[in-house]
């Protein structure tokens, strides 16, 4: 995988791609995406469609929203091929034995890294209109994010039952930063993004004890080149960065559409975060598909636009 700025440039006709369906995307987005700030597409390692919207540039990194769950997903595999993690089935309670967890929901102490990744850990959490989640209002009020989530009840049949929530993904951030004694964003500069030569401000996590992951953020370039690496089987210029079990294994469906922290489409894999931030890798295609985005409350999301000039 060369560096970004030295990937060839060259007009959709030319990857079997229709421009003038391309250039209607652009319309329709200009039209009525107002929460969209960049497309960019990918085929064959080539890009051949790239734009930017409401004063967005290449080089402005924007915050990818839940993205960051399947980045995070790919730093559990790379822990687990480096024998951090001995396996997906290890407890989550074995990380945090130093922690007042007296009076947790008994079903807790059957909690596995895999429940987290698949998000069927059975927490009770609940959203509301325009997507009010007051369990993580909660949570991100609370003195431990960890503690109160691992306090929360376990309403739904764990290991059965799917429900998106943050709770897991905090938990599974948690697992790691416990397990390797490193905040998350020092290792995803370290094991990741340096690897890819991304260049960006170190994610930090927001909750107190320091052991979430934060916000990340990424230029729409950037986005693609970790959608790219997942499209190789996770590998770069002949570096097995991720390992190819982890990249197939993730991105099937074990639940509801779901791998680990993966959504599972019906022509691959995507990535997304609020206000419809995504990437799409579809690897019949050898296409990665892009989109920043700003979070409104209200959204389209840019599937459609996928689904529509795209496959």
């Amino acid at each position: 995988m060369p560096r970004f700025e030295n990937w060839t440039t060259l007009s959709p006709e030319e990857k079997g791609l229709d421009e003038v369906r391309l250039n209607q995307m652009d319309r329709e987005i200009a039209a009525k995406y107002p929460n969209i700030l960049s497309a960019l597409i990918l085929r064959d390692g080539v890009i051949v469609h790239e734009r930017y919207y409401h004063n967005n540039g290449s080089n402005d990194a924007l915050p990818v929203m839940s993205i960051n769950k399947s980045i995070l997903s790919a730093l559990i595999g790379m822990a687990i091929k480096k024998g951090v993690f001995h396996s997906l089935d290890q407890l989550v309670l074995d990380f945090f034995r130093d922690m007042d967890l007296s009076g947790i929901d008994p079903h807790v102490h059957r909690l596995t890294l895999r429940h987290l990744l698949t998000m069927t850990s059975g927490f009770y959490y609940t959203r509301l209109a325009g997507d009010a989640q007051p369990i993580w209002h909660r949570t991100t009020n609370s003195r431990n994010w960890v503690e109160f989530s691992l306090k929360l009840p376990v309403r739904d049949a764990m290991g059965q039952h799917f429900n998106y929530k943050n709770t897991d993904a905090l938990l599974a951030a948690a697992c790691l930063s416990r397990a390797t004694d490193k905040p998350i964003g020092e290792l995803l500069e370290a094991w990741l993004f340096q690897p890819l030569g991304i260049e960006v401000p170190r994610s930090e996590s927001e909750d107190p004890q320091r052991l979430g992951i934060g916000p990340v953020y990424l230029p729409a370039r950037d986005m693609a080149k970790f959608g790219h690496l997942y499209l190789q089987q996770g590998s770069l210029g002949g570096n097995q960065i991720i390992p190819a079990e982890w990249v197939k294994e993730s991105t099937t469906s074990h639940v509801k559409n779901y791998g680990y922290f993966w959504w599972v489409d019906p022509d691959g894999y995507s990535a997304s975060g609020a206000g419809g931030a995504l990437i799409q890798v579809i690897p019949k295609q050898q296409t990665v598909v892009v989109f920043q985005s700003k979070h409104l409350r209200r959204f389209k999301d840019p599937r459609d636009l996928v689904r529509h000039y795209v496959i």
